[in-house]
């Protein structure tokens, strides 16, 4: 097959992160980054294999308006601030609150370990009121290092919950297995949910990625969320030859625990401690939605992905489910703003408002409306596959009964509600309905993160993931995490 050129951007030089003019080109089933260095030479990375086509992998997207926090001067990515080329604001933004780390994984991206010094208390609450008063309505992640090490995190989590509509852990469990009642005092503190670190069912991939076997560890970390009634989404790095056969394995595992709420796949990047790993163990996102089709029997097909509405559509994809009380997954209608925030997607955009419009009923019922549309069919769902429920009266704004003949998402009826197929007793209020959507919506998502190989600067531009830093400053990811083949970073200290 002749190779086809697709479009030109810019990227960079994987030894001297110099910017360069870049295309990319297709290459019989594969499509390629390429570019030149006049020191280094050329370069050539796979960026894409596999179907669905890379034409066909496209989103409408609506950037909001970014508030720079820089100038334009040596560009990007150089400048990130953020800086006033950069064309989405943030839905994400990641704390780091500690360097330190409990496990010194070969793969980590941010070179974490050791026994350095925690940032303050007092130092963070002054940074989440930073991040508040600048973003606005964006989720919070606290991470590290391994932010469970912080001996204030329980008290971060509560001053963070009461600024932002949504707080993340980013953990590798080992603190919520071992330290009784950790996970009960974060959810009780107001942690939306925990990201765990997750890479296999086997002791031998925690060997082979964390150094060591973790799988029973792990488990316990799951138990002790469950426990505390504290949703988690299970965050396997993913390496080809090494752990991409465990992708379906971890997928049928979380769906039969409700408290699991997704898997978030992350493909293995050149970053950090990892800046030599060989293109051998790149997958792409076709790559990781063939395997996961392959490893759940066709329950999870390609055709049901789609690309992000927040960040660059090549940077990541959504299958989007909801999950039946024995497990089998009915895939959802997309949001239009479906990313990476996690189990329900993000939190509603507001322009760069420090606070949100105020809550209403018909903000709450039109909230209602979406989840109906969602579970309505999609033209993926057969109507037989749908529950069944029953019509009741009521009173109460959702109205949710059992042994229906109604079939479908939801209908408008008597009784002043709205009446879904619900297997439900009795009728349930807007709160006790919205957090049963919740628990019920499961979702399988993956983040193709960037290194120096693979570095798009338009997909860079696009990021709505952000890294902040002190004292007033927000990266993106992949460029906070940016490392030459040499292992030297572009903004985190060597």
């Amino acid at each position: 097959m002749k190779p086809e050129f697709l479009e030109k951007t810019e990227s960079i030089c994987p030894v001297c992160l110099k910017v360069l003019s870049a295309e990319i080109w297709e290459r019989g089933e594969a499509v390629y980054l390429e570019r030149e260095c006049s020191e280094h030479g050329p370069f050539s990375t796979v960026i894409w294999r596999g179907k669905p086509d890379f034409r066909s992998w496209k989103r409408p997207k609506q950037p909001l308006k970014v508030v720079p926090q820089t100038t334009k001067n040596q560009g990007c990515p150089y400048d990130c601030g953020l800086c006033p080329d950069h064309g989405q604001n943030p839905c994400t933004v990641l704390l780091e609150i500690t360097e330190r780390c409990d496990l010194n994984c070969p793969v980590c991206f941010a070179n974490s370990g050791g026994h350095k010094d925690f940032t303050p208390l007092s130092d963070l609450i002054d940074h989440l009121h930073w991040i508040k008063k600048t973003q606005g309505q964006i989720v919070l992640q606290i991470s590290g290092g391994e932010p469970t090490l912080h001996p204030q995190l329980p008290e971060l989590v509560e001053e963070a919950s009461k600024l932002f509509p949504a707080v993340q852990l980013n953990t590798n469990g080992l603190r919520l297995a071992s330290q009784s009642g950790l996970a009960k005092n974060l959810a009780k503190n107001g942690l939306s949910w925990v990201f765990l670190q997750f890479d296999g069912m086997s002791d031998w991939v925690f060997q082979a990625l964390r150094g060591q076997p973790l799988i029973s560890r792990k488990m316990a970390a799951v138990a002790a969320c469950e426990e505390a009634d504290l949703s988690v989404v299970l965050v396997p790095t993913t390496a080809k030859g090494l752990n991409d056969r465990e992708l379906g394995p971890i997928v049928n595992w979380a769906r039969s625990k409700p408290i699991v709420r997704g898997v978030h796949i992350q493909p293995m990047t050149q970053t950090g401690r990892n800046h030599l790993i060989g293109p051998e163990y790149r997958m792409t996102i076709p790559e990781i939605l063939k395997a996961l089709s392959d490893q759940t029997d066709g329950l999870l097909k390609p055709e049901q992905a789609f690309p992000p509405g927040c960040e660059h559509e090549r940077c990541s994809f959504h299958l989007r489910f909801r999950r039946l009380d024995d497990g089998q997954l009915i895939p959802q209608v997309p949001r239009a703003d479906d990313c990476c925030c996690g189990p329900g997607g993000c939190p509603p955009k507001f322009s760069n408002e420090a606070s949100p419009p105020e809550e209403t009923d018909s903000n709450r019922t039109k909230a209602v409306e979406i989840i109906i549309k969602s579970w309505g069919n999609s033209g993926q769902v057969n109507p037989s596959e749908k529950i069944k429920g029953q019509e009741s009266e009521s009173s109460d704004p959702v109205n949710l009964s059992q042994n229906s003949n109604n079939q479908g998402a939801g209908n408008n009826g008597s009784g002043g509600g709205l009446k879904l197929p619900m297997a439900k007793k009795k009728p349930m209020s807007l709160d006790d309905f919205l957090a049963q959507a919740r628990k019920e919506t499961f979702s399988v998502t993956g983040m193709a993160f960037q290194d120096s190989s693979n570095m798009d600067l338009a997909r860079l531009k696009g990021c709505c993931v952000h890294i902040f830093r002190a004292p007033d400053r927000l990266i993106p990811f992949c460029a906070m995490n940016l490392t030459s083949s040499s292992g030297r970073y572009l903004y985190r200290k060597n």
